[in-house]
Order: structure tokens, then C-alpha cells, then sequence
């Protein structure tokens, strides 16, 4: 059935769906990638654990600390998962940033979660 243009336009004013599906959302409406809101959330998540996680707060979470953790019966799985997630990514985690540190130290200081998250996702853009 052809509705004509004058009732095209009526539709197109009052239906929101279809402006945006015809037209397209404005950008500032643009949700982001699964991917990259994943990453935003382990990101977020990495920056509150971060405290919990550095025993010794030093600034900085050393191995032993992840892995004391990890052990910890009483850590929650979502943490255990994010810890194994430290481990299996600590060298790249480490190296995204030199700090200018003599000593090499075995763990993550929180410049390095922030410039890794950083790097990664400018990658995802």
C-alpha cells in the first residue's frame, strides 16, 4: 500500500525508531563495540581492585601478591578471573610503560594498568 509523502514524513516525525534506523544516530548516541565496552569494565574493574590487590600498598602489585590472592579461598571468583588475567598478561601490562625505574620488578604498578588500558583501547577504535 503506497502511503504518500505527506504521510511519510508524519511517520518519520513521530516515529523515533525509524529516524534513527532511516537516518542514523547521532553520534554522540553511538554505543561502542562489545569488545571495546568489555574492555572499558575490566578497566574500571582493574583500577577498584587495584588497592585490594597491593597487600603491602606500595604501589605497585607484585607477583607473590597475585598469587596470594589467587589462593586466598575467600577471594571471589570475578577477582580470581581478573588476577588470572594480571598474570597471563604482566609482561604487556609492565612493559606499556617505562616509568624510569632502575630496578626491574616483577609486577604491575598502576601507571601500567592505566597507559596498557590506554594503548589497548585506542586499538579498538
Amino acid at each position: 500500500m503506497f502511503v504518500g509523502k505527506k504521510r511519510t514524513r508524519e511517520l518519520d516525525k513521530t516515529d523515533e525508531f525509524q529516524n534513527v534506523w532511516f537516518s542514523g544516530a547521532p553520534a554522540a548516541e553511538k554505543k561502542a563495540s562489545p569488545v571495546k565496552q568489555n574492555m572499558e569494565a575490566i578497566k574500571a574493574y582493574a583500577y577498584e581492585a587495584f588497592d585490594r590487590l597491593d597487600l603491602n600498598h606500595n604501589g605497585f602489585i607484585e607477583t607473590d601478591e597475585l598469587y596470594a590472592a589467587m589462593d586466598n579461598p575467600e577471594t571471589p571468583m570475578r577477582e580470581k578471573s581478573y588476577i588470572l588475567f594480571l598474570l597471563t598478561n604482566q609482561a604487556e601490562i609492565a612493559a606499556a610503560a617505562q616509568e624510569g625505574v632502575s630496578e626491574q620488578r616483577d609486577g604491575i604498578s598502576r601507571i601500567d594498568l592505566e597507559l596498557y588500558f590506554r594503548l589497548v583501547l585506542s586499538r579498538l577504535n
